[in-house]
C-alpha cells in the first residue's frame, strides 16, 4: 500500500494528520503500553526489551499497534504510531526478517504520510518552524522534510495526493497571503 492509497481509504486530506484516527479507518487496533501490562501481564520491561517507543504485530489476523504513552513527547509518539502503521500496511510483519532496511522503509513512509512533500510545496511551505507546527512533527524531522522538499523528484502518484488535499490546499493558501 503507498501513502496515497492509505490516505483515501483513512479518508485523509488535510493537515495535521492524525495517526491514530488513520490507524482506526485502516482497522489497526491502537493499544498503549500500560493496558499491554494489564491485559496481557507481561511487565514494562518486556515491552522495553521490544521496543521503547512502539510496535506492531498481528493478533487474531487484525494489525495490533503498542504505544509507549509515558516515554516521549505527543510528536515522536506521533510518528511512532504512522511508523508503525507503515510496518502493517508494506507487509513488514509477515516477513520473517525484519532488519534495518524495512526500519528504514518505515521511517520514509512515516515522514511522508505525516508530511507530505507535495502538499507541502503546493501550499509555499519551505521553512523548518512552518512544516514543524502545520505537520505536527519534530523540529528534526521537520528539517529533513525540509530537505526533501528540494531533493525529492515528483512521482506520479503526486497528482493524486495534491488533488485529494486540494480544498485544503486553497484554504491554506488564502489564510496565509
Amino acid at each position: 500500500m503507498t501513502v496515497n492509497e492509505v490516505y483515501i481509504k483513512a479518508g485523509i486530506s488535510s493537515l495535521p494528520i492524525s495517526p491514530e484516527e488513520a490507524a482506526k479507518r485502516l482497522g489497526i487496533k491502537l493499544v498503549s503500553y500500560g493496558t499491554m501490562t494489564e491485559v496481557y501481564e507481561v511487565s514494562l520491561c518486556e515491552l522495553y526489551s521490544k521496543s521503547r517507543f512502539g510496535f506492531s504485530y498481528r493478533e487474531e489476523g487484525r494489525f495490533v499497534i503498542a504505544v509507549n504513552e509515558n516515554s516521549c513527547c505527543e510528536r515522536r509518539r506521533r510518528f511512532t504510531i504512522a511508523h508503525e502503521i507503515a510496518h502493517c500496511v508494506l507487509g513488514h510483519l509477515s516477513k520473517a526478517e525484519n532488519g534495518i532496511e524495512s526500519e528504514r522503509a518505515a521511517d520514509r513512509f512515516a515522514a511522508e504520510l505525516l508530511a507530505p512533500t507535495c502538499v507541502l510545496r503546493e501550499c509555499g511551505v519551505f521553512s523548518t518552524d512552518e512544516i514543524s507546527r502545520l505537520c505536527g512533527i519534530s523540529k528534526a524531522a521537520a528539517e529533513i522534510c525540509r530537505k526533501r522538499l528540494f531533493a525529492k523528484k515528483k512521482t506520479p502518484d503526486e497528482a493524486a495526493v495534491i488533488e485529494r488535499f486540494g480544498e485544503f490546499i486553497s484554504r491554506y493558501r488564502e489564510n496565509k497571503l
